[in-house]
Parts: C-alpha cells; sequence; structure tokens
C-alpha cells in the first residue's frame, strides 16, 4: 500500500510541475471516456432505465447519500473535535464535488484550505488527510472481501474475512514503516468503522437507487467498489466520464466474469445518480464552505 500510494503521490507533483500535461492528459482521458460511453452503452435501454426509477426510491437514496457525508463529518469531527460540525459537513461536500470536477485530484487541494480554519499547521493536516484515506482504502478493501467471498462461498465467511482486513492493514502498514509518514497510525475503531459505514451508505444509496434492475447485492458491490478505486487515481476525465464506467465493469469482468458490456452499463447508471447526489450537496454546501475561508 505504501508502494502505490507513494507512486499515486508521485505521479500527481508531476503533474502540478508540469500543467500543460496534466490538461493534455485529462482532454484525453475525456475523449477516451466520451468514446467508451458511445461505444458500450445501449442509450435505448438506459433510458428506459431511468425512467424506471421511481421518486421514493431516489429520494431514499439521496438520504442515504447525505447519510455517507454526516458519517464521514463525524470522522473528521474525531480529528477536529473543536470543529464545528456543519463546518466539517460542508467541507466534506464540497471536496467530494470538487474531486469530482478537477482533474489530477486537485479537488483535495480544498480540503487543505477548507481545514486550515481549524487547524494552520499544514503538516498536522496532511498527516490527518493521509488517515483518513488509508482508512477510506481499508473500509474499501472490508467490503470487497466481504462481498467477493460471499459471491464465491457464501456470506457468513466473507463477514469473517473481512474482519481480519483492518487489523492486517494495520499491522502491515507499521511493518511498511508508513507511520513515520502518518503519525500516530494505530489502532482507532471508531474512525475505521464510521469508514465502513459511510462507504456502506453510499453503496446502498446507489443500490436501493437501481433497485428495478433486480441486481444481486453483493455482484453489485464489487463492481460498485471497482469504481470507487477509480476516483482516487491521479488522473480521470472529467466527472470521471468513461473512467468510473470502465473501471466498475472492469471488476466485474476480472473478478466475477460477468458481461464488460452489461457491467458497463451499470456502472453508467451508478455514476450518474453519484454524480447528481455530490452536485446537488456541493452545491449546496458551497456557499457555507466558502465563509470558512474568510
Amino acid at each position: 500500500m505504501e508502494v502505490s500510494t507513494a507512486y499515486l503521490k508521485s505521479t500527481e507533483v508531476g503533474l502540478r510541475n508540469n500543467p500543460k500535461l496534466k490538461w493534455v492528459l485529462t482532454l484525453l482521458a475525456t475523449l477516451l471516456g466520451i468514446g467508451l460511453v458511445f461505444y458500450f452503452l445501449p442509450f435505448g435501454e438506459i433510458a428506459k432505465a431511468l425512467k424506471q426509477i421511481s421518486p421514493l426510491h431516489l429520494a431514499v437514496g439521496l438520504s442515504l447519500y447525505g447519510v455517507s457525508y454526516l458519517l464521514r463529518a463525524f470522522r473528521w469531527k474525531y480529528y477536529y473535535p473543536k470543529a464545528p460540525f456543519g463546518g466539517l459537513f460542508f467541507t466534506t461536500a464540497v471536496n467530494t464535488f470538487l474531486n469530482n470536477l478537477l482533474p489530477a485530484r486537485l479537488g483535495e487541494l480544498s480540503i487543505f484550505a477548507l481545514l486550515r480554519r481549524y487547524d494552520p499547521d499544514f503538516k498536522t493536516t496532511l498527516g490527518k488527510f493521509l488517515k483518513v484515506r488509508l482508512l477510506d482504502g481499508f473500509a474499501l478493501l472490508t467490503l470487497f472481501v466481504l462481498s467477493l467471498v460471499a459471491v464465491k462461498t457464501n456470506p457468513l465467511i466473507g463477514l469473517l474475512l473481512s474482519l481480519v482486513v483492518y487489523p492486517l492493514g494495520i499491522s502491515f502498514s507499521k511493518l511498511l514503516k508508513v507511520s513515520e509518514k502518518i503519525p500516530s497510525l494505530d489502532w482507532e475503531p471508531l474512525p475505521f468503522l464510521l469508514s465502513v459505514g459511510a462507504l456502506l451508505a453510499k453503496l446502498l444509496a446507489v443500490y436501493i437507487v437501481l433497485e428495478n434492475l433486480g441486481l444481486d447485492f453483493f455482484r453489485f458491490t464489487v463492481g460498485f467498489l471497482g469504481g470507487e478505486v477509480s476516483t482516487i487515481m491521479p488522473i480521470h476525465s472529467v466527472a470521471g466520464i468513461g473512467s468510473y464506467e470502465t473501471s466498475f465493469s472492469l471488476a466485474l469482468k476480472l473478478f466475477l466474469g460477468e458481461s464488460f458490456k452489461e457491467g458497463f452499463a451499470v456502472g453508467f447508471l451508478s455514476h450518474a445518480f453519484l454524480l447528481l447526489g455530490s452536485t446537488l450537496f456541493g452545491l449546496l454546501s458551497l456557499p457555507f464552505a466558502l465563509r470558512l475561508l474568510r
């Protein structure tokens, strides 16, 4: 994990030092993503699926998506106990919104700009930020192990195996001396559980909205988590068009042998809802977040 993190970090630094390359790669990724969308998507079936989404399921989905922000804000509250909860909620929503739009993970810069109000020391904020991102990775891996094993064998075995992901992750991180870069990296069950809860709420939000498709929950989860992996890459297309869907369908194809084209279509519908949710919460939170910068 340290190697991949270092690689992504070095890639981001290189991109920031070469802005022209950053925009060229983003443009190419966007054009490729649009091309993939037009090539793989059965637009007639997509339109039919969108019409079948009930307003009730959409409302429940958006509510659960909001719960994911609440849980992530509570996690930030753990690391910034004196910060107002509302400010942390707005910060989380705006950060996610900007990350979806801006290339080369530039949206992450917003978190430092907003959190400096609560701790002006950049090094301290960076350490907490890296902790949170590492917890996100552990949460994703936990749900992935649970879901994949549940599909291959049964949910109980998947649950038992998933319980060891976080302890093993902490031990492995210490073995790789990640703790030298992330101060006080240790057993912190509450932030980890909040990370799992936030990811699970987001997953359930999408699954409920797409309930009319009759998807198997654990199979869908494998694809969903594959899509989530694409969001941490240093380069992605504008709004993740095509890259999210490709990662979603690749996970289903590689691990479960599912049809790439069908997975791409489900990934597109999932991504569309996530963009809707992040845009809605992001725009509503933006005026409040801007006040924090004054």
